[in-house]
């Protein structure tokens, strides 16, 4: 397993930017339960369930089924398929939908290492979202600037990042250490990570896992973490009741 510090997320991870598609819905109930599903399977990290459904849907260019289609392909590492659903909404009217595309896409691009469009398409996402999603986004730009070379733009983006959140669903938590489950290079398989381990999380009474961005020698990785404790010893008794490598860090 290489070690991963590159959410999204976006976090956002991809995960990282939340949906809330209540404004996207018709008025028919036979499509109110379709939109239902495929946005509950997305959150629930069922992105296999969450494009049959979102492909179940009657396709537009501006729609929530397009972008939940996009955004499943782009956290299952098929980015190229993502790409087709996605860039038909970066130019969306719906400026929420329009921003989660253009983040997604940057977060794929960043993968792909095209610093610069990554960095302008996080950047533009940036100013359409709004709240914590707005300061992922920003955060993520940043990077992306930096790795292009633009320090100007990045410490603007800086400055926005403030607004993020934590990267996942977790409550709010404190204490000096943690405990990773794993470091990637790739975000789906942090999030496969997360969920393969969210069971056993529950069972220790913790928050769920999270997806945070962490960078070694320059360049981003996906680090798995769970939990916060006030001393080392009460991060390792959590982390023998994972499976698979863990390891007691110092929490950001």
């Amino acid at each position: 397993m290489r070690s991963m510090n590159k959410a999204i997320p976006l976090c956002i991870s991809i995960a990282l930017l939340a949906i809330t598609m209540g404004g996207c819905q018709t008025g028919a109930s036979s499509r109110s339960a379709v939109t239902s599903s495929y946005v509950s399977l997305y959150r629930s990290g069922d992105y296999d369930g969450a494009l049959r459904a979102a492909k179940a849907f009657p396709t537009t260019y501006h729609g929530s089924e397009r972008l939940i289609a996009g955004m499943s392909l782009a956290a299952l590492d098929k980015p190229e398929d993502a790409k087709i659903w996605l860039q038909p909404l970066t130019s969306s009217s719906d400026r929420h939908i329009r921003g989660r595309a253009k983040a997604t896409m940057g977060l794929i691009l960043a993968e792909e290492d095209a610093h610069t469009d990554a960095a302008r398409l996080l950047s533009q996402a940036s100013d359409d979202l709004a709240g914590p999603q707005r300061g992922w986004a920003a955060h993520y730009g940043a990077q992306e600037f930096a790795h292009a070379g633009d320090n100007l733009r990045a410490d603007r983006l800086r400055a926005i990042s403030s607004l993020r959140g934590p990267s996942g669903t977790v409550a709010t938590v404190t204490g000096n250490f943690t405990v990773q489950l794993g470091s990637f290079s790739s975000r789906s398989r942090a999030q496969s990570r997360a969920r393969d381990t969210a069971n056993a999380a529950s069972n220790a009474g913790l928050d769920s896992p999270r997806v945070e961005i962490t960078i070694t020698g320059n360049r981003p990785y996906y680090a798995v973490r769970v939990g916060r404790f006030g001393t080392s010893d009460a991060a390792r008794a959590a982390s023998i009741k994972f499976p698979g490598d863990t390891a007691v860090i110092r929490a950001n």
